[in-house]
């Protein structure tokens, strides 16, 4: 089990501030997202597996397993809130100064992340929905049909953990994003990243 970066190229990267990657890459051939989900996220709240199908019947190149956000958006209305600790019970979702759609631009700018070409492209991000109702933050439209459902109008996730099964290579990539903070020293955020994959691991058997 190789763990990528090593510790060299990592605080290279991480002495520029940016946030990086950490996976790991293992065989996929004795697994199915399903299993995989079942046995990882086991019930977990703000979990997901998303999975990519072509013209209605064929299965497409990659299955996406997330869990264990770091941060949770939501909007109602005109008002958003953030959740940036939810794995604490305690922790509750702080009201947002600026309007919405301003705070997404900045949750957007916020989770931008650089990912390897070798990785596949929904690797690290933000995960949900943005329903229809939030047009209205943008376009005047009749708004007539009571809200029977008063689910959030947009919703959206950053997990800490991504498992992604290429379906081509018969891989699966384990990805945990590192997200460089000042409470936290180099080798500390390194191997706070290295425990999260190893559990990851562990939790296949």
């Amino acid at each position: 089990m190789i763990i990528q970066p090593d510790v060299k190229a990592f605080k290279s990267k991480h002495k520029t501030k940016k946030p990086q990657l950490m996976w790991i890459k293992a065989s996929g051939d004795l697994e199915t997202p399903v299993s995989i989900m079942i046995r990882v996220a086991n019930k977990k709240a703000n979990s997901f597996l998303l999975e990519s199908v072509q013209g209605g019947s064929q299965r497409g190149r990659y299955s996406a397993i997330g869990l264990d956000p770091d941060l949770i958006w939501k909007c109602q209305g005109t008002k958003a809130k953030i959740n940036r600790n939810p794995s604490d019970k305690k922790s509750e979702f702080i009201k947002e100064k600026i309007s919405a759609l301003n705070s997404l631009e900045a949750i957007i700018d916020e989770s931008r992340i650089d990912i390897p070409e070798n990785l596949p492209p929904m690797s690290s991000g933000l995960f949900g929905y943005i329903g229809y109702d939030m047009i209205r933050l943008m376009e005047k439209i009749p708004d007539k049909k009571k809200d029977s459902l008063n689910l959030p109008d947009g919703l959206l996730i950053r997990p800490k953990i991504m498992i992604i099964f290429d379906n081509v290579e018969d891989v699966v990539y384990i990805i945990t994003p590192i997200w460089p903070k000042k409470s936290m020293d180099i080798l500390s955020a390194y191997k706070a990243g290295e425990k999260r994959l190893i559990n990851i691991v562990n939790s296949f058997e």
